[in-house]
């Protein structure tokens, strides 16, 4: 039982640290710089002993009386003080957001400021890109078997079993064989 309580401890004290530098460190980046791209987000390499000494830094930070462990308390405080840590920077974010958006500085939005502000809504591709992307034969239309080549190519590239179904686990299987989506 000890066990798998000090291993649970372990994970978390190896985890938690990483997850909570690192969601930290993303909103404080986004808090100074929104418009950062995502290759200012990835995370810098790392020597074990640099690891280590964070890893204690943080140990010593939450261990506030300073006798070698982590009490619920001590823990309780770490959290709260980091969550508050947290909403202050995104407190600053969407402060920082709504003064951007407040364009006469009036203190309230308008319809028409937060309008502004939306991105346009526009097709992906024009229609003679589609047009041209789908009219297989090249004469200016597209007919029906044309416009059903690609799903039908899709359905059966997904289609693994080629029974003429396609299963949930078959379209995971796809989705974990292509790597992780661009959005």
């Amino acid at each position: 039982m000890y066990r798998k309580f000090y291993a649970s401890l372990a994970a978390v004290a190896v985890v938690a640290p990483i997850a909570a530098t690192a969601s930290a460190a993303v909103v404080q980046k986004r808090a100074a710089a929104p418009a950062a791209s995502p290759a200012a987000e990835q995370p810098k390499p790392m020597t074990r002993e640099q690891f280590l000494s964070n890893l204690q830094a943080r140990f010593n930070a939450v261990d506030t009386n300073h006798d070698g462990v982590l009490e619920e308390s001590e823990i309780a405080a770490a959290q709260q003080k980091e969550l508050q840590q947290l909403q202050a920077a995104e407190q600053q974010r969407m402060d920082q957001e709504f003064q951007r958006l407040d364009t006469n500085h009036d203190g309230q939005l308008s319809k028409a400021e937060f309008m502004a502000a939306a991105p346009p809504v526009r097709p992906r591709e024009t229609a003679a890109q589609l047009l041209g992307a789908l009219d297989a034969n090249k004469d200016g239309k597209v007919s029906r078997q044309e416009y059903q080549a690609r799903p039908l190519e899709t359905f059966s590239k997904l289609d693994a079993n080629h029974d003429g179904t396609v299963t949930t686990q078959e379209i995971q299987a796809a989705r974990s064989a292509e790597g992780p989506r661009k959005r």
